[in-house]
């Protein structure tokens, strides 16, 4: 499916959505933020997608919101401020809450926003050059939708500092704080993005889907004896999966699961 603002394509079980506004730097206003939506609602349905590349086209991955856009919405009334608010909310919290592995792969610039669809993917793998930053307090505003997902990617006290000072950093900065998990060439981006979906796919289906529910369940939530049992009884529940006893009887045959590809 193309659109006016996104790509869509499905092949060999990955999908992948390119930004693709390349000469507004790929920010994001209304009309983008309503196809990326539908983009990941399509593919969330889609039988054949087993996990989702998201990339940009242009030199930069995301620069953020558009600032048009924004100015616009300074003359709107409350209630259609809060409507446009809400689905940029809505993007970062149906991105992070996505049934199926998710890889971003920033370059250029990614700003605000942009970092909001990093940091709300699994996993993101940027290139040498890419630099980043939460420009939002320059402009009197705040990194408010896409805060919980940065927080949950680099913690609060890296948040404290970049989200104050509005500071740009680069790449080893963000691999330190663990804002993405590899770096590469710009020019082999996709490439080790493609090669990193397709080590995550020889890995179950239901399992993928599994961890990513346990991850969201789990992750700073403090450890008590209810916390112990329900990972006792995913796990249980795991145990009896058809993909759980053709993983088991690979290993003990010494085969590729059929699932492998």
């Amino acid at each position: 499916m193309t659109a006016h603002y996104t790509i869509t394509s499905v092949t060999n079980g990955v999908g992948t959505i390119t930004l693709n506004r390349p000469l507004k730097r790929n920010a994001l206003n209304g009309p983008f933020i309503q196809e990326l939506l539908a983009a990941l609602q399509q593919l969330g349905r889609d039988k054949q997608t087993q996990l989702v590349l998201i990339n940009a086209n242009g030199p930069h991955f995301c620069a953020g919101a558009d600032i048009a856009w924004m100015q616009k919405m300074t003359l709107a009334s409350e209630d259609e401020n809060y409507t446009d608010a809400q689905q940029l909310a809505d993007l970062m919290y149906q991105l992070y809450e996505f049934p199926k592995p998710t890889i971003a792969l920033a370059h250029g610039s990614t700003l605000g926003g942009g970092l909001g669809l990093l940091s709300a993917s699994d996993i993101a793998l940027a290139a040498e050059e890419a630099v980043f930053g939460f420009p939002e307090v320059k402009i009197g505003l705040a990194a408010s939708t896409i805060s919980p997902y940065v927080v949950s990617a680099i913690g609060e006290r890296a948040a404290h500092y970049y989200f104050l000072t509005g500071e740009n950093f680069g790449v080893e900065e963000a691999h330190r704080l663990g804002l993405v998990h590899g770096v590469t060439k710009k020019e082999s981006l996709l490439s080790e993005g493609h090669k990193l979906a397709k080590k995550v796919l020889q890995n179950s289906p239901h399992a993928l889907m599994e961890v990513k529910q346990l991850l969201r369940k789990i992750a700073n939530v403090k450890v008590t004896t209810d916390l112990s049992q329900k990972t006792a009884q995913h796990l249980a529940n795991l145990r009896t999966s058809s993909d759980a006893r053709e993983g088991l009887q690979a290993f003990l045959e010494k085969r590729t699961p059929t699932w492998s590809r």
